[in-house]
């Protein structure tokens, strides 16, 4: 099996963009060791290969094929060519992306939970390096943490154990999983972890990012919610110079980034800002479901004629989506200039190279 496969590059310590020499089509290939693991975070992970495996959605990720090489395991995905959502933001969209780009990708997200939902499935782990981008879609992976709320055949309203390895994801956390309280927590965890993921979408930067761990505990238990960073939210330029010379402690660095002028400036729809704030309402009653959001909610509106494809365009004019796609070019065998050059050019873009690519 492994012998169908030619390695053209590597994004990660596990995870390198192959060929699918049988088919023509380029794939990206996981490798997993498994003397690297505990026997419990091997079996979690063959877990959450046997549940992708079962799910079927447009949306979420697919495996192409699992086998055993050097005693190796190894996971064959669809390529995406943008990588994460978090990769997309520090290659083309620094101060985050724009709103209707957003949109498209809230709506695909929502598309995959509210599908997960319906099946009794708490994904535990939306963020933006779970959500994968290429030309025309995103899809949630990073499956690691799901967890069913079916129970001996009948469905449960609540559970109370925290993920496992929860570090990671600990700022994208509700309120109520957080708290551990006999009350529990529900499917609409994954909401509000969807809200927190908005505003990171949204601005290029994780909510809590910089907060000591009690801190942003206690932040989320008293309700209070990050926000989207426009002119509305975000001092304004002149605002942060009279700070400046007032000698309140804002630096000449803080001010000086090039980001900050760019959320001072912009303005984000009363739809968004209320989609974000809703999804991070600090009790889960007051939540929307994942249904509701994508049936009612004003702001996937602007998204009903449009697609993703079509903006991204807009947006990155320079870069050729097209070529971007990478089996174009496999499917013209006498184009190995090209091929190479495309090669190199994707593994020059900026992918975390600490990660481990969860999906």
């Amino acid at each position: 099996m492994f012998s169908d496969y030619e390695v053209r590059s590597n994004f990660s310590k596990s995870v390198c963009l192959a060929l699918n020499k049988p088919m023509g089509k380029y794939v990206a290939l996981k490798r997993i060791s498994a003397d690297k693991y505990f026997d419990e975070d091997f079996r979690k992970i063959c877990d959450e290969i046997t549940l992708i495996k079962d799910l079927q959605h447009k949306n979420i990720i697919k495996i192409h094929a699992v086998f055993v090489k050097n005693f190796d395991l190894c996971v064959v995905y669809p390529f995406f060519c943008f990588g994460s959502c978090k990769e997309a933001i520090k290659n083309f969209f620094f101060t985050g992306f724009p709103e209707i780009i957003s949109a498209l990708i809230l709506k695909d997200v929502l598309f995959a939970i509210d599908y997960l939902h319906s099946r009794g499935i708490i994904h535990r782990g939306i963020r933006a390096s779970h959500i994968l981008l290429n030309q025309s879609r995103a899809v949630l992976t990073g499956f690691r943490d799901a967890t069913s709320l079916i129970r001996n055949g009948e469905r449960i309203k609540i559970l109370h154990a925290l993920p496992l390895n929860s570090a990671k994801s600990i700022n994208w956390f509700a309120p109520e999983l957080l708290e551990q309280n006999l009350l529990g927590y529900s499917e609409k965890s994954d909401i509000y972890s969807l809200g927190i993921t908005t505003c990171e979408l949204a601005n290029g930067i994780a909510p809590f990012a910089d907060l000591p761990t009690t801190l942003m505990l206690t932040e989320k238990i008293r309700g209070n919610q990050p926000s989207l960073l426009d002119c509305s939210t975000f001092p304004s330029e002149e605002i942060i110079f009279q700070a400046m010379d007032s000698g309140i402690g804002i630096g000449e660095a803080w001010a000086a980034d090039n980001t900050r002028q760019v959320y001072s400036k912009r303005k984000f729809s009363d739809p968004f800002h209320k989609f974000a704030e809703e999804c991070m309402a600090r009790y889960p009653d007051n939540r929307p479901s994942a249904n509701q959001l994508l049936t009612q909610h004003s702001f996937f509106k602007q998204t009903r004629h449009t697609n993703l494809e079509e903006q991204l365009r807009i947006i990155l004019e320079p870069v050729d989506l097209h070529k971007l796609s990478l089996e174009n070019i496999a499917a013209n065998k006498n184009n190995s200039d090209s091929e190479n050059d495309l090669i190199q050019e994707i593994a020059s873009l900026q992918l975390n190279q600490d990660s481990e690519w969860d999906f």
